[in-house]
């Protein structure tokens, strides 16, 4: 009997411990989240310096140095169309000092098998770029002067022009969406990052570029490129004189988010602070300006909830369309 009773208080107390242990770590939890930050966060890039991934990240981390008090730093991580500095972020400690800047070719990396993961398992905390200035352009040599002079060389042509894209990326899957809209057929080229594509079409190398119209921006200031079509359903305030896809008959349209998650189980407190953060820059004009004038793109904010429903939905419509996606 005497044994059984021991047996019993020994329950009890560890059930005791245990739930000052839970106590203990709540308040704890609490507590970091109100001290949040006193360190240095470090936001992972997961391309190479000099894009405009690595250009709206090391913006927003310059201005959220201010608003949040804290030394940020920016870490370079290329590889794998972004996985590789994707997967370091999901290995690190969910304390909101470790951040991932990324945008759709996450949810594509998943749809074409290079990633197994995607935003599900991060913990999104807001947008600061939707990216409605993605151009079709084509060397200004190349006698095309619009859309239709395109789409009717490519019909000419089947299989022959050489369109740029990223395995696994968001330019890949514009590709293949012209295609099917304008009932052509490219012949679909991995040529690397924005500044590789870029090279390749003043080259020669390529026919055909899609990318934001900043990342071209230069090229297209001394007329080395010629944009065709903004893919959007309105012009863009920034460079008005490009006619859209719709108007030239192709109904085509893309947008990019540009967003910060961190890792999964990221406390909930520090992921609102971090959004709150974001909003405050998004809205600062000094900050809007510049992003206007070297990317052409006006920043536009998208909380936590509203970000969350884009990319359960974009990842969606990407798998409905995975012959469009995959290669």
């Amino acid at each position: 009997m005497k044994k059984y009773l021991s047996y019993v208080a020994a329950a009890v107390l560890g059930l005791s411990v245990m739930g000052c242990n839970d106590k203990s770590d709540n308040k704890s939890a609490v507590k970091n989240s109100e001290n949040y930050p006193n360190q240095t966060i470090t936001i992972v890039v997961p391309f190479g310096a000099g894009g405009d991934t690595d250009f709206h990240a090391r913006n927003l981390a310059a201005y959220l140095e201010k608003e949040l008090g804290t030394k940020i730093i920016v870490n370079n991580v290329s590889g794998a169309n972004g996985n590789a500095g994707m997967r370091q972020v999901l290995r690190a400690k969910p304390d909101g000092y470790t951040a991932l800047f990324f945008h759709e070719s996450m949810l594509t990396n998943k749809v074409v098998g290079i990633s197994t993961q995607a935003h599900e398992e991060l913990a999104p905390v807001a947008a600061t770029i939707v990216d409605n200035s993605y151009v079709i352009a084509v060397n200004a040599k190349s006698g095309m002067k619009n859309l239709t002079d395109l789409i009717n060389k490519a019909k000419e042509n089947p299989g022959n022009l050489l369109y740029a894209s990223s395995v696994g990326g968001y330019s890949y899957y514009l590709g293949r969406v012209l295609e099917e809209l304008a009932g052509i057929d490219f012949n679909i080229v991995d040529a690397g990052g924005g500044t590789d594509r870029n090279a390749a079409l003043l080259a020669g190398k390529i026919d055909i570029n899609v990318n934001p119209y900043g990342v071209m921006k230069s090229y297209f200031d001394s007329k080395d490129f010629l944009p065709l079509a903004v893919i959007n359903k309105n012009r863009n305030a920034l460079f008005p004189d490009v006619p859209t896809a719709k108007e030239q008959g192709i109904d085509w349209e893309a947008e990019r988010y540009y967003f910060l998650s961190f890792p999964k189980g990221t406390d909930e407190a520090i992921v609102n602070k971090m959004a709150n953060a974001m909003k405050v820059v998004t809205e600062n004009p000094e900050f809007r300006k510049k992003t206007e004038e070297a990317y052409s793109v006006s920043p536009t904010f998208v909380g936590t909830q509203a970000l969350k429903e884009h990319l359960d939905k974009s990842l969606a419509e990407f798998e409905k369309n995975k012959n469009l996606v995959n290669n």
